[in-house]
């Protein structure tokens, strides 16, 4: 029985051609008349499906854009203390006391670099773990693994020091890797009092 609104005619609103079409097995008009209501099973999963879809499609660039973001971090931690690792060291090295034996005990190392500064301060320049910068056993900087090396060179710049009284200046190689990203610093460094 359909309800009768005031001026008697029935609730139901006819299509703009007058007719109602019917939809095999969606038939929303009868199941609400029938007092049905909600979603079938098949509506359901359907919706259900479709949101997977959806989602799957949107989360592909979501998941890039973390990832470069995470990346990017990385990258500017390893450049600031690479950079600010390089720096120091090469300020304290331009404060080398001479080039005696004295003031630059255990020379021409690779892996360490040993000096006295103007001040008579012993300072000390390393690896530890094959991770971490020291100096003097305080960590600088670390990463995943720091590769640190120093050469050392006559003053005619090309031709690697022996001794202690050759050493004009001195390279600092580093590279400091962490999350597969790798920065590598070189500078060159001529103590002040080198002459």
């Amino acid at each position: 029985m359909k309800d009768r609104l005031p001026d008697g005619k029935t609730g139901a609103t006819p299509r703009p051609s007058g007719k109602v079409v019917p939809v095999p097995g969606f038939n929303f008009a009868n199941r609400a008349a029938r007092g049905e209501a909600g979603f079938t099973l098949v509506e359901l999963v359907l919706v259900i499906v479709l949101l997977g879809i959806v989602s799957a499609v949107a989360a592909v660039p979501l998941m890039e854009g973390a990832r470069i973001f995470t990346s990017g971090e990385v990258r500017a931690d390893l450049n600031n203390q690479g950079r600010l690792a390089v720096e120091r060291m090469a300020r304290e090295i331009r404060m080398a006391r001479s080039r005696t034996a004295a003031d630059l005990p255990g020379c021409c190392n690779a892996g360490t670099l040993s000096f006295v500064d103007l001040n008579g301060s012993a300072i000390a320049y390393t690896t530890a773990a094959g991770n971490t910068i020291t100096r003097n056993g305080t960590a600088l900087a670390a990463g995943d693994t720091v590769v640190l090396n120093f050469s050392y060179f006559q003053q005619d710049g090309s031709t690697p020091a022996t001794l202690a009284t050759q050493v004009w200046s001195i390279q600092i190689d580093l590279t400091v890797t962490k999350n597969s990203e790798s920065q590598a610093y070189r500078v060159r460094v001529h103590p002040r009092n080198f002459v």
